[in-house]
């Protein structure tokens, strides 16, 4: 709605999800409290699955055409990891996912293990209750602010075009990101250079934490930049690190011992809870064992440690009627979701063919080269995109028929090139079906 602020506050975003189910009329076709627990093919030879639920009204198995799955590339695993002595331990150990409010941190001695945003989070929580706080992290990561030099809003600085062009190329480059990243590359490298320098200066990343250390990560920025712990930190974050409220040790966990963790530095912390951060995998158990060897390459012994991958990061030509949405995560992702939905719904609608079998692989096998030779490793990067959304929402629109040039006006060459990209620019490609028509120029 108009006058919703930025970095919008979880209730406010829970409102709008809840007034739009009521405004599409969709609650009744939501099953709430509801696993889905198997996926097959259906037994009659008719495209589609079925697909075996459990819920209040205990198990069901029914057939459907198609089925979308939109579970994200964050599932109900959490990641754990386990160090020597946690059974002799006898503080509290909580995943970041069992921390539901405060009420466990209050008046204790807190320890935060990561750097992602549910590290951020943690620790800031703890920060409000906790007697004292400790942040243990390996490796810094850099920030992404909401403003730039406190002056630019991140959205001028990576959204339009022209920041596009600046990031490692894309899997298919235009002539002129082949020259900027050619002869142009002295360019490209200072002004991620003086990027870097503005974001030391502006979050004091130079300054000391414990036994010396700083928080000046060791990956360039247009790199670090494509990893799962870049994050968008919280105004209080840095400034209560620098004020020693929060205890940044840059270093890992070691052991437990009965009442406190020892560090790889060797520093040993008096806790009695700790908060593991370290992230999620996911849960796809319930994929027959044909979709989880076509996904994995071949299952164990396939080589997607790195996540699986697919076509337009949405389904697989050895899948049919299998899609996914939300694997494919930018700096904006629910206006990629959006896209996907879209993409998705015209493929469906006959409106759009697919290239063949053959070719959907070989782009994939390419995706796969292209990703791992400049993405950093994480068991998600098949499904990361992050810096390359412009590119990424391109291709949806092209595939679609629509105009990918989504601005309009007196200004429009102009916008294109340095005004950022916005869930505003697509508003006619996701809610009126007549305006992606005269895209295309059919009735």
């Amino acid at each position: 709605p108009e006058g919703t602020e930025n970095y919008t506050p979880g209730p406010v975003f829970q409102q709008y999800l809840e007034d739009y189910v009521d405004h599409f009329k969709l609650r009744d076709c939501l099953r709430l409290n509801t696993n889905v627990t198997g996926l097959e093919r259906r037994a009659d030879g008719a495209p589609g699955w079925t697909v075996t639920t459990e819920g209040a009204h205990g198990q069901a198995r029914e057939d459907f055409d198609q089925v979308v799955i939109a579970t994200g590339i964050y599932s109900n695993v959490p990641t754990v990891p386990a160090f020597p002595g946690a059974d002799a331990y006898q503080g509290t150990i909580l995943h970041n996912s069992e921390l539901k409010d405060r009420s466990p941190l209050a008046g204790r001695h807190v320890a935060v293990v990561g750097y992602g945003k549910s590290a951020t989070d943690a620790v800031l929580e703890a920060v409000a209750v906790a007697k004292d706080v400790h942040l243990i992290f390996r490796t810094p990561h850099w920030p992404i602010p909401r403003k730039f030099a406190g002056i630019l809003p991140i959205k001028w600085g990576s959204l339009s075009r022209l920041a596009s062009t600046f990031v490692p190329p894309y899997q298919r480059t235009s002539a002129v990101e082949r020259w900027l990243h050619g002869r142009g590359s002295p360019l490209v490298w200072v002004w991620w250079r003086v990027l870097e320098l503005v974001l030391r200066w502006q979050f004091g990343l130079g300054k000391k934490i414990a036994n010396g250390q700083n928080m000046i990560p060791n990956a360039p920025f247009e790199f670090d930049a494509f990893g799962e712990a870049s994050m968008v930190p919280r105004p209080g974050f840095y400034p209560l690190i620098h004020s020693g409220r929060i205890t940044a040790h840059r270093t890992g966990i070691d052991r437990y011992t009965r009442d406190s963790v020892v560090l790889t530095n060797g520093t040993e912390i008096k806790v009695d809870c700790v908060i593991l951060a370290t992230g999620w995998g996911s849960d796809f158990s319930y994929l027959p064992d044909e979709a989880r060897a076509v996904l994995s390459d071949g299952g164990n012994g396939g080589d997607n440690d790195d996540g699986f991958y697919l076509y337009r990061h949405i389904l697989h030509p050895a899948l049919p009627n299998l899609a996914f949405i939300g694997r494919a995560t930018s700096f904006v992702s629910p206006l990629t979701f959006c896209l996907q939905a879209r993409w998705l719904t015209e493929l469906i609608a006959g409106r759009f063919t697919l290239p063949s079998p053959t070719d959907m692989t070989q782009e994939i096998e390419e995706m796969k080269v292209w990703k791992r030779s400049c993405i950093p490793f994480s068991t998600a990067r098949g499904a990361r995109i992050f810096l390359h959304g412009q590119h990424y929402h391109d291709e949806l629109m092209i595939d679609m028929g629509a105009d990918p040039l989504r601005k309009r006006g007196f200004f429009a060459p102009l916008k294109e090139l340095f005004s950022p990209y916005e869930p505003k620019d697509y508003r006619d490609i996701i809610a009126d079906d007549g305006e992606l028509a005269r895209d295309k120029g059919t009735p």
